[in-house]
């Protein structure tokens, strides 16, 4: 979300990287002649990438715009998790960098709570850019602090096309077949003496069975979370505990890896790229990412299975949209010495990354120009994702990206006890009502 992760989504783990690139010309808040582009410290910028965005250039395009600028910029990488830590121990010493990458939905909320966060929205009315609206929701005090540049995320369900072929199985469209396929999988294993599961899943970071669960809620009812918001549902309703159950009864069936508890998120993509699942759900983010090292030909994107007692024809129009409400992007550090700079150096980036994701990948759009057109031969997966987003009827969010954050975490640590089959579904029913503190 992105990255992916989500996002970036956005998103994936990957080492610590860091690129010290070329120098900052001065300008915005320095005072004239006290800086030159030779002395000027360089400007900081963390930001997670986990090559779950098309290509490199989320990295590359850093490099090319401090030549241009005329600066240097210091570019730290981390994972989703170190760099949720960096910012939260940053921010009690008040030593954020210039530029920091944030997750969408209510992740930034601290951060700018805490007036952390620069207002953003004058830079970006006066770059001309003309932003879809949906990316420029603007927090609850009416101020955007978010340059919108990175790719918003969905909830999508890989398939392996080789080890379908080879198991002899179809994506699947109903929670019957489903079954059916983690069935024909585990016998398959048996009578050819493989380990192959029929959903890859990694859960030991808490988040991908919390976006399993949603998935199954959202197949069973794609306007559950809105009821469960307005009050006409509260969470002990019969399509909450039938998800619960739907959880369960995939446990019990063996869907999953053996270690699947144990398993963290990146892990469980290279298990999936090393073609060890005949399913993945998880986010639209790294669709590429599997491209690359897979193979365009070898995946192929699904929703997933409608999860009602009554099949709906029209059950993949029915998305969850990992962030929802703030979308993903940078946010400059508000005690900055060097914050138009910093603001100027955002919104390049911006419009690079954007321009390159629609133009070279078919990539989702953030704004409104016409002039940016996708490539004609874009590879299968790409053309699935973006049917489904232009065919999608209605947007449910995740619920982990609406609640604050206290809640959101323990709302996860729960579904992890769910998944590992320490509470029942009604144990967990009766517990996690008290964290979907929405409003």
């Amino acid at each position: 979300m992105k990255y992916f992760r989500h996002i970036v989504c956005f998103l994936l783990v990957i080492p610590i990287l860091s690129m010290a690139l070329s120098g900052c010309a001065s300008n915005g808040n320095v005072p004239e002649g006290t800086e030159t582009a030779e002395n000027l410290p360089p400007l900081e910028v963390w930001i997670f990438f986990d090559e779950n965005t098309p290509g490199t250039h989320y990295l590359d395009s850093w490099e090319s715009i401090a030549e241009e600028y005329g600066c240097k910029i210091n570019v730290k990488t981390f994972s989703t998790e170190e760099l949720k830590n960096k910012l939260r121990i940053s921010l009690a010493s008040n030593e954020l960098p210039d530029i920091f990458a944030v997750w969408g939905g209510t992740f930034p909320n601290y951060l700018i709570d805490a007036g952390a966060c620069l207002p953003v929205q004058n830079y970006i009315k006066d770059s001309g850019v003309d932003f879809k609206e949906s990316y420029l929701v603007p927090y609850s005090d009416g101020n955007n602090y978010i340059f919108p540049c990175l790719p918003e995320a969905y909830a999508v369900t890989y398939c392996n096309n080789a080890l379908m072929d080879e198991i002899g199985v179809k994506a699947p469209q109903t929670w019957e077949e489903l079954m059916q396929l983690v069935e024909a999988t585990n016998n398959y294993n048996l009578m050819h003496g493989t380990d192959y599961s029929a959903i890859e899943l990694g859960d030991k970071d808490n988040w991908l069975g919390d976006l399993l669960y949603t998935m199954i809620v959202n197949r069973i009812d794609p306007f559950a979370l809105e009821k469960l918001m307005s009050g006409e549902l509260d969470f002990s309703d019969d399509i909450f505990l039938d998800a619960a159950y739907k959880v369960s009864d995939l446990i019990k069936a063996g869907a999953f890896p053996e270690d699947y508890l144990e398993t963290g998120e990146v892990e469980s993509i290279e298990n999936f790229i090393n073609g060890e699942s005949v399913l993945f759900p998880h986010q639209s983010t790294i669709t590429f990412y599997l491209m690359d090292n897979m193979g365009s030909e070898a995946i192929s994107l699904v929703q997933f299975p409608d999860c009602d007692d009554f099949f709906n024809a029209d059950y993949s129009h029915y998305l969850v949209d990992i962030n929802h409400t703030l979308t993903p992007g940078l946010c400059i550090n508000k005690n900055s010495k060097y914050t138009d700079k910093a603001a100027d150096i955002c919104m390049e980036f911006t419009k690079r990354v954007n321009k390159i994701n629609v133009t070279q990948y078919g990539y989702i759009n953030t704004t409104n120009d016409k002039t940016l057109t996708p490539p004609t031969d874009l590879a299968s997966p790409a053309v699935e994702l973006s049917d489904m987003l232009n065919e999608a009827e209605h947007l449910t969010g995740f619920w982990y990206s609406l609640l604050p954050q206290d809640d959101a975490s323990a709302w996860r640590s729960l579904t992890k006890k769910l998944f590992a089959g320490a509470i029942s579904p009604e144990q967990f029913i009766e517990e996690g009502g008290q964290y979907l503190n929405f409003k």
